[in-house]
């Protein structure tokens, strides 16, 4: 199984994913200048020569630029000049170090692009990305004709939603029927998330990123969600993590022959957490807190440890056989208290990596 991660810009996590480069399927990154476009918060900033310079260290495998915000200002869907600023900018690192594509979930900006003209948009893949939530086939149909209405290549591969990896016959079934309708593509599942299993609050938690990187508001989505969100909701349910989506190193193994590929997140957490994290899944294996394997529910390994080898063999067939109707049924409490521990509070030293 070969790893799609994030590209950042740290020497040492460079030379990392260098003697990693065997197991790597692709690099995706974000443009480190100009307006936020992608769906995370940036923290970190990079002139686009020094991005493409570092970039050409991927040779042999796909980079994909990150364009995957939920919207932008709506004004900029219509404004020339950006527009084809963005798409000089990808034309760039496209002659540079050779990107094969963006990654969009963002339609309206897909159309403004290619309505520009602009002699770069053929030459570059439109992905839809993980937060289009492709989890149907109808769904997948219809971004694909989509792309296809544009001059924009096709995509050579799909990631599918995160909720199909508990549930391995739809995911079988759903891939089955991709396959008949676009023989040569490619699936990607994205592994260690670790969020809410079908998460409520995902739309608006996305709409609040795309809204403070306009610039119209003060970026405040940690606080709400430590407040009232998916924080608060696992500080008061932690054993509800076992019904979160993930797939553990260990379990890469039940996905061999069905996707092509997997997605790592935790750009945001730093090259320590992704230097471990792909590490982890690399081995197939990992002995220590399965938590700090994860983005969405990293924080909790601050108060728990989950003990990765007490998860045991059967733990696939549990997660991927139980009904998702939690009422009635006590696996994700029993694991919880079977492998978890939890932890004493210290305080780190500021500014030690995660």
């Amino acid at each position: 199984m070969k790893f799609s991660v994030p590209f950042i810009p740290d020497k040492a996590y460079i030379r990392f994913l260098t003697e990693k480069i065997s197991f790597l399927e692709s690099v995706y990154f974000g443009l480190h200048s100009g307006p936020v476009l992608d769906s995370r918060i940036r923290f970190t900033q990079m002139d686009l020569s020094s991005l493409g310079k570092s970039l050409i260290s991927m040779e042999g495998i796909k980079k994909y630029c990150l364009l995957n915000t939920r919207f932008i200002r709506p004004d900029l869907y219509t404004d020339t000049h950006f527009l084809n600023q963005l798409l000089d900018s990808l034309k760039f690192l496209h002659d540079k170090c050779h990107i094969n594509g963006i990654v969009v979930s963002d339609f309206y900006m897909l159309n403004a692009l290619d309505r520009t003209g602009h002699d770069m948009v053929p030459n570059l893949e439109a992905i839809p990305g993980i937060n289009c939530m492709m989890d149907s086939s109808q769904k997948i149909v219809s971004h694909m004709e989509m792309i296809e209405n544009t001059r924009f290549m096709m995509p050579e591969k799909l990631v599918l939603d995160r909720s199909l990896n508990r549930d391995p016959e739809k995911l079988n079934n759903m891939i089955l029927c991709i396959k008949s309708l676009y023989p040569h593509i490619k699936i990607e599942l994205l592994a260690n998330e670790g969020c809410i299993y079908h998460c409520p609050f995902k739309p608006a938690h996305d709409a609040q990123i795309s809204l403070s990187n306009t610039g119209m508001v003060k970026e405040n989505t940690h606080a709400v969600n430590r407040a009232a969100g998916c924080h608060a909701y696992f500080h008061q349910h932690p054993e509800k993590f076992f019904k979160s989506p993930f797939i553990r190193p260990e379990d890469v193994i039940h996905y061999q022959g069905v996707a092509d590929s997997l997605k790592l997140c935790g750009r945001t957490l730093g090259p320590g957490f992704l230097t471990r994290c792909i590490t982890a899944y690399c081995k197939n294996d990992h002995d220590g807190n399965l938590l700090e394997l994860m983005d969405a529910t990293h924080f909790l390994a601050s108060f728990f440890h989950l003990d990765n080898r007490q998860l045991g063999e059967g733990f696939f067939k549990k997660i991927t056989t139980c009904t998702k109707v939690c009422k009635n049924c006590s696996i994700c409490h029993d694991l919880f208290l079977n492998a978890v521990e939890k932890k004493s509070i210290t305080l780190k030293p500021y500014g030690k990596d995660q």
